[in-house]
Formats: C-alpha cells, sequence, structure tokens
C-alpha cells in the first residue's frame, strides 16, 4: 500500500496551491469551459438548419452558461505556475525519516484488510455505504418565490421567501417554514460551505446580475430557478444537508445579514481534528484514481455535449411554440376568412354558410391545438428545462472539486523531508565532535520533531483529502439515473401531447367528413 507522499492520482503537472486559493493571476470562469469565438447569439436564425458545428451553436452553448451561472473565478487553473505535485514526490527515503508515523498507517491499512476480509470486499461494501446517502432523483424539499416589493432606497434588491416542506434536524424554523433571504444571502451560504467543504460538491450559483438585466423579469426568473435549484442541491448532498450553517440559512427568521454581524460561527475546514480510518488505509488501491484522472480528462468535454444537448432540445421546444402560434394566428385568419366570404357567394348562402360553418371548427381546431402546444411548453420550461440545467449543476460541481483539488489539496511534504534528512546529517556531525553538543544541537532536535510532527499531519490530511473527493466521486455516480429520467420524461411528455393532438386531428376529420363537396341538386 503506498501511504507516501506521492499523487494518488497521479497527476504528474499538478502542484502546490498557492498560498491564498482564492486570489491570484490564474483566475478563469465557469464560461471559460466553452470559449469560441463565434458571432453573436442574436444572429441566430432560429428557423435556419442546425448542426453541432454550426458558430451559433456553439455561441449559445456560451450563453447558457453565461445567463444561468455566476463566473466564479476558481474554475480554470493553470498548472505551469505551480511548485511541485499536490500529495509531493516519492521518494525512496521517506520511510527512513518518519518512519514511526508511517509504519503505524501502514500497519494500521494492512492490519485493517486482513482483519476484515480482502480490499476489494471491503472497498465494494464502503462504495455501497456511500451510495446509499445520496438520492439525487429525490423530490425537492425547498421552495424559492420572488417577492414582488423590492426593497432598498436608492439601490433596489429583490427578497425571496424560502420555504423547506419538511422537518430539519435541531431546528425551530417558523410556524409556516419560511424566511426571507436575498441573493447576498444565498452567496454567504455559498462562500462558507466553499470554506468549510474545499473537496464536497458545492453548486455553482447563478449570476447576480448580468448588466442592467437586475430588474428584468425574464432574468429574475430565470435567477430564481437558478436560486432553487442551488439549494435543494445542498439539502440532497449527505454532508452539506446537516450543516449547522445550512440549517440556519433555512430556519432562522431574522435578517441573516444582521445575524451574521452579531453571531460566532465556525468556518474552518471540515477536516480539523480529523484523523484517517485504518479501514480506508486499507481498502485503497491505485485504480480509483485513474479513474479520476480520466473523469477529469473528459469532463470539459461532457459539460459542453450536454449543454449542447440542452440547448438542441430548447432550440426544438421554441419552435414548437412558434408553430403554436402561427397556428392560432391561422386559426383568427380563418374567422377572419369565413367572415367576409358569405359576400362573394351571395347565390349559394346555404351551402357558404354550412362551408363557413365547417371553417369555423377549423378555427377553433387550431386554437386547441395552440392551447395543447402552449401547455406542452410550459411544461417543459417549468420541468424538464430545470432537469437538464440541474445535470448541469451536478456536472459543474464535480467540476468545481477537480479544479479545488489542483488549487488546494498541496503539501510541502519533499521539503521537509529534505530539511530533515539535512538536519539529520547536522546531528550525526555534532555527534561526533563531543565538545560541540549543547543548545544547537537541542535545537536542531527539536526542529526535526517538528518537521516529522508536521510531516505525519500533512500526510493525515493528504488521506482525508483521498477519502473526501472518492466520496464525491462515489456519490456523483448516482446521477447518471438523472439521465434516463430526463429522457424518459420527455418521451413521457411527448408521447402525452403527441396523443392529445392525434385526437384533436381525430376530431377534425370527423368533422370534416359532412363538409359541402358539391352543390346538393
Amino acid at each position: 500500500m503506498n501511504i507516501e507522499g506521492d499523487d494518488p492520482w497521479r497527476r504528474p503537472h499538478v502542484s502546490q496551491a498557492a498560498e491564498n486559493v482564492w486570489s491570484g493571476e490564474n483566475k478563469g470562469s465557469i464560461s471559460d469551459t466553452v470559449i469560441d469565438n463565434s458571432p453573436s447569439l442574436l444572429s441566430h436564425d432560429p428557423f435556419g438548419p442546425t448542426t453541432l458545428n454550426e458558430p451559433s451553436l456553439s455561441a449559445e452553448v456560451k450563453e447558457t452558461i453565461r445567463v444561468n451561472y455566476n463566473e466564479r473565478n476558481i474554475n480554470n487553473t493553470d498548472s505551469s505556475t505551480m511548485e511541485q505535485s499536490v500529495w509531493g514526490q516519492a521518494t525512496t527515503s521517506f520511510n527512513n525519516i518518519n518512519s514511526s508515523a508511517l509504519d503505524k498507517l501502514n500497519s494500521a491499512g494492512n492490519d485493517a484488510a486482513s482483519e476484515n476480509g480482502s480490499k476489494s470486499e471491503l472497498l465494494d461494501s464502503w462504495i455501497e455505504s456511500v451510495r446509499k446517502t445520496f438520492v439525487p432523483l429525490s423530490s425537492n424539499i425547498v421552495v424559492v418565490e420572488k417577492i414582488p416589493e423590492r426593497e432598498g432606497i436608492l439601490f433596489k434588491h429583490t427578497n425571496y421567501l424560502v420555504k423547506h416542506l419538511i422537518s430539519l434536524p435541531n431546528t425551530t424554523p417558523s410556524p409556516d417554514r419560511t424566511v426571507i433571504r436575498r441573493y447576498s444571502d444565498f452567496s454567504w451560504l455559498q462562500e462558507v460551505l466553499l470554506q468549510r467543504y474545499p473537496f464536497r460538491m458545492i453548486p455553482e450559483l447563478p449570476p447576480k446580475k448580468i448588466g442592467t438585466q437586475n430588474s428584468d423579469p425574464v432574468f429574475l426568473a430565470r435567477r430564481r430557478k437558478g436560486l432553487t435549484r442551488f439549494i435543494n442541491l445542498v439539502m440532497k448532498h449527505p454532508v452539506l444537508r446537516i450543516d449547522d450553517l445550512v440549517l440556519t440559512f433555512l430556519t432562522v427568521p431574522t435578517d441573516l445579514s444582521s445575524w451574521r454581524k452579531q453571531a460566532n460561527y465556525d468556518t474552518s475546514e471540515e477536516f480539523t481534528d480529523q484523523k484517517i480510518d485504518k479501514a480506508f488505509l486499507g481498502m485503497w488501491h491505485k485504480d480509483l484514481s485513474v479513474q479520476w484522472n480520466k473523469a477529469d480528462e473528459n469532463i470539459d468535454g461532457l459539460l459542453e455535449s450536454w449543454i449542447k444537448i440542452s440547448v438542441l432540445v430548447e432550440r426544438y421546444e421554441k419552435r414548437m411554440k412558434h408553430v403554436s402560434e402561427e397556428r392560432r394566428i391561422l386559426g383568427t385568419i380563418m374567422e377572419e376568412f369565413s367572415a367576409n366570404s358569405n359576400a362573394l357567394y351571395p347565390l349559394d348562402l346555404n351551402s357558404i354558410n354550412d362551408i363557413n360553418n365547417h371553417i369555423n371548427i377549423v378555427s377553433k381546431h387550431l386554437h386547441k391545438l395552440a392551447d395543447i402546444s402552449e401547455n406542452e411548453q410550459e411544461e417543459v420550461e417549468e420541468e424538464l428545462s430545470v432537469k437538464f440545467k440541474t445535470f448541469i449543476d451536478f456536472i459543474l460541481a464535480l467540476k468545481g472539486v477537480f479544479e479545488r483539488y489542483k488549487m488546494m489539496a498541496g503539501n510541502n511534504i519533499p521539503q521537509l523531508q529534505r530539511r530533515v534528512e539535512i538536519n539529520l546529517d547536522k546531528l550525526r556531525a555534532i555527534e561526533g565532535k563531543a565538545d560541540t553538543k549543547g543548545a544547537e544541537y537541542e535545537r536542531i532536535k527539536g526542529v526535526i520533531q517538528r518537521d516529522k510532527r508536521t510531516i505525519t499531519d500533512q500526510l493525515n490530511r493528504s488521506w482525508l483529502i483521498r477519502k473526501c473527493i472518492l466520496e464525491e466521486f462515489v456519490i456523483f455516480q448516482e446521477t447518471q439515473f438523472v439521465i434516463t429520467s430526463i429522457f424518459q420524461e420527455w418521451a413521457k411528455m411527448h408521447t402525452k401531447y403527441v396523443n392529445e393532438h392525434t385526437e384533436c386531428w381525430e376530431r377534425l376529420y370527423s368533422n370534416m367528413e359532412d363538409m359541402p363537396f358539391a352543390r346538393n341538386i
């Protein structure tokens, strides 16, 4: 079993985090994932031909990210500026330097594996237990509604009514289980979750505003949906949903900004004072790191492909909406036609009146089809489109774990190792000179002991991170069934409305059979 300071994910060019992971020169944005120097979306003809390579589709992919997700500057890391592997470089003499701590970890892991069965059996059991904690298809338990009245004297802001639908543990909510929150409160919650759980799948927020669109109703509706997805994904996560600050966000009825100024709350990393489980040491094998690296290499392509799928589905639905609108217009024009046709056929009023009656039936049929299409479009927007974007949320959350891992999982074990080696050589040199022993000898000995403790602590943290991101990767596997749910619902929805359209056309055909075809003699 490898417990040295090497990178468990075998990323040779990924290295130590910057001192301040939220600052620096290597910032990108979520939209950088799908950067494309394409013409403006405004030039796209919604009725034109569609291919995966057309510039307007690439522009629309970028636009989808821009208008639905906050551009957090942690999703693009230039590894060329980093100094060393996140787990430190593998060394041949590491065990000699800190043999006591490493031997204990190695022995603990091997003993756990031998006592409880093979590594494979232990890992399978552990993975199964982790999977059961996450059900991405479970129902949403938080509702977010925009309050119509905006607050503020100079700068108006929107408030949201946030209501949880079930009882939450260790909380005393208001009788109606509602609180009033601003966008900045959601942003604060995301920030503290990132500080506490940097290696967990923290969902992205929608943008606060885009240019002057802060009062645009379409933008505000999109942002409300994004906030709803954010808080519900937090509440589905097995660790985040029981966090005390998440529960505070959902239950404390007072203004949250005032509460934050008065309250003392802990934002320290979740690994503080934790020790790695012996069982995890025993079950680990390097194939897991290979899977992680392949996922990291392919996540950008998967993200862009899914956004293209989402964009094309939305395009299709928009085309159907245009067809619906034109059918309604056609029905109205047919009514106008029947109202004017009598003047042109005054000699055959009986037959023309009969024809006009049937034309009015066609008009009503077209209006009925338009109503059915509008109901379909509304259901797509309120349910299906949300699910497409929810899967984007899952991918972005995992991508965020990848990027924060590259930035924040660093250690300086190799440097510490080298310093211990040098100080051990100094001690041996001093031991050969009895007259030089004394304060200097004790000082160097103390430095060596401190460095060994630091190495042990950093090694322990590295294993805790390894365990944490494996947990996240395991629960992410459950999101594959979201894909199944989306396309099953899409097919079911279209089947429902196609049947309604078919029944409507069949009724029309039945009514048209007795429409005058010739003059009755």
